[in-house]
């Protein structure tokens, strides 16, 4: 597991489960590059809950933890789907959004 933070990404926000999150840019990456959570605050509700939104790897390959970075690139939104998008190295990498834990 890798801690960073991604500037980009802080303030940035999603819907998910019928609520707005405000992202904060900190970011872990897990499961040798499978998975990137990102840490996120519920907006539409006073008590402001702390969550981590999980992205689970969209593709044949992933980030490599050992050098990220900030290599945010931008989120998508595709009907009902949200994708994280990151690149590094010449190489774009999708994660897209499967599960939310409250912290």
């Amino acid at each position: 597991m890798v801690e960073t933070h991604w500037d980009a990404l802080r303030g940035r926000e999603v819907r998910y489960r019928d609520h707005t999150w405000e992202l904060t840019g900190d970011v872990t990456v897990r499961d040798s590059g499978t998975v990137v959570s990102l840490g996120a605050v519920q907006t539409d509700d006073v008590r402001r809950r702390s969550a981590r939104l999980q992205f689970d790897v969209a593709g044949p390959s992933s980030l490599n933890p050992g050098s990220l970075g900030d290599v945010f690139e931008r989120l998508e939104r595709d009907g009902g789907t949200l994708t994280l998008v990151v690149e590094t190295d010449g190489r774009r990498y999708r994660y897209r959004l499967t599960r939310l834990a409250y912290e």
